[in-house]
């Protein structure tokens, strides 16, 4: 009898790769693959533990699925699986625990085994080519979780793209915990660059996108590499705090001035590239003058995006024994971020109103459609002959909510197969 499973996952788009390719290895081992939410025989939950938060969502989500579907046997996999083995606490509800390597163990393989090639659930398909990290920021508990830097061979990814490409896709996302250390583990200088290199040279594929990148990692060759037309102008750079005290205090390797000079060098390449980036608010020992520092250099910068992070202590990191700065504050500063964010996006979007631009439909919804530019301006338009997947022209009208609203200009680029 055919064993059946679903599965749920928290976090970054590593996990929603990781998560993907354990459906894969779970076909090729006989499971049947249901939607989440419908009665299984197991429930598969992908976690995060880079936040409380994250972790609090879980424990919520296993206490649904519980009241449920109670002969269900739930697996809490991942992060937080790995987190509560190295740093226990209490959590009820898991029938099976599995960290970051049994989770490949349980479907048979490892996080190198080619499973049956499956569509992602979206039109852009995530590549996974670096796992693990040797920052040790003081805030951070990934690398106690995922281990050391390590990186797929060349053939590997190439091979992924390959089946990737033969379903359909046409733009490809590369992820990992610290991207741009790929390489460094087999020694070979700029291996990103040459990886890239590599992947344009591929011709049905149309987009190259990054994930998040940290700036110490961004070299010559990879600056050089964003004038090329199928890498995407949106770069996603962490900054984390834009007060250097903040950033010794953080581990981070860098200070504002030289990461400054990243962007105004990628600005160089790419005149209207979007930078967005990631800011840790409320780290211990923060003050207002550490905060406004932060908020002058995000404004000389000029972000696309802020993603905000409220700190939050996690277990076995060195800042998990500093003093906490009141909620109070803490939330406050969050706001104003938040605010800036949005007011910041606003800015940077109003620059394309009356360009036409080319979209990846994402979403279908009646006759109306939305998708990204390469740039990663979601844009919504009508026109009911547009499929999921096309790469379509658009003419950007107006912004609301967010979002920019757009005419279709009548030529289609490309066609997802």
């Amino acid at each position: 009898m055919e064993r059946t499973i679903s599965f749920y996952t928290f976090g970054c788009k590593v996990n929603q790769y990781e998560t993907e390719r354990l459906k894969s290895l779970a076909l090729k081992e006989g499971w049947e693959i249901r939607p989440f939410g419908v009665k299984t025989e197991y429930i598969f939950i992908n976690s995060c533990s880079v936040t409380h938060i994250a972790e609090r969502k879980a424990r919520r989500l296993i206490r649904f699925l519980k009241n449920k579907f109670p002969e269900s046997k739930i697996i809490l996999a991942g992060c937080y699986s790995e987190r509560l083995k190295k740093f226990p606490s209490p959590i009820n509800g898991i029938d099976v625990f599995l960290d970051n390597k049994e989770k490949w163990e349980f479907f048979k393989g490892n996080e190198f085994s080619i499973g049956v090639p499956i569509l992602q659930d979206r039109t852009r398909a995530l590549i996974k080519i670096q796992d693990g990290c040797n920052n040790f920021c003081s805030y951070c508990i990934v690398p106690y979780l995922r281990g050391r830097e390590r990186s797929k061979p060349y053939n590997i990814v190439l091979s992924e793209i390959e089946n990737y490409v033969n379903l359909g896709y046409r733009e490809i996302v590369l992820t990992g915990v610290r991207l741009g250390a790929y390489g460094h583990d087999f020694g070979e200088k700029d291996a990103l660059t040459k990886l890239l290199e590599k992947i344009i040279m591929i011709p049905e594929i149309k987009r190259i996108r990054l994930s998040s990148i940290e700036p110490m990692d961004i070299t010559p060759s990879l600056i050089d590499l964003v004038k090329e037309e199928k890498i995407c102008k949106h770069w996603h750079i962490p900054l984390q705090s834009g007060d250097n005290e903040i950033l010794r205090k953080m581990g981070r390797k860098y200070d504002t001035f030289y990461y400054y000079k990243i962007i105004e060098k990628l600005r160089e390449k790419a005149k209207d590239i979007a930078i967005a980036t990631d800011i840790i608010v409320g780290y211990p020992g923060e003050n207002d003058d550490n905060f406004n520092n932060t908020l002058k250099f995000i404004k000389e910068i000029g972000f696309m995006k802020i993603h905000v992070f409220p700190f939050s202590p996690r277990p076995g990191t060195f800042a998990s024994n500093l003093p906490s700065i009141s909620s109070a504050i803490l939330e406050e500063r969050k706001k104003i971020l938040l605010s800036l964010s949005d007011e910041l996006w606003n800015i940077y979007a109003r620059k394309f109103i009356n360009k036409e631009m080319e979209v990846l439909v994402e979403e279908v919804n009646g006759k109306l459609r939305e998708g990204l530019t390469e740039n990663y301006l979601r844009v919504v338009f009508e026109d009911g002959n547009v499929n999921k997947g096309d790469f379509v022209k658009v003419k950007l009208k107006r912004i609301e909510k967010g979002k920019i609203f757009g005419e279709m200009v009548k030529d289609i680029l490309v066609l997802k197969i």
